[in-house]
């Protein structure tokens, strides 16, 4: 049996309405979000992710859990 691993960056993985959320706030803040996207890009697992970046997905998100911002692999 083969198995494959399919992993993706969590920018990729923002489900839509997310992505757009932190889009919007790059308007306001450019540094802030820029950071904070390269951050989801630069990784594959939301448990690896700073926390406070965390947090401000889940404010910016109006999120309570942070995994909840992201589309689950197939």
């Amino acid at each position: 049996m083969n198995l494959k691993t399919i992993t993706m960056n969590l920018y990729k993985r923002l489900k839509p309405e997310h992505r757009d959320s932190i889009n919007a706030n790059g308007k306001l803040y450019p540094n802030t979000t820029e950071s904070l996207i390269v951050q989801l890009k630069s990784n594959d697992f939301f448990t690896n992710v700073r926390y406070g970046d965390a947090m401000e997905v889940n404010s910016l998100c109006n999120l309570e859990f942070f995994g909840d911002a992201f589309e689950d692999l197939p």
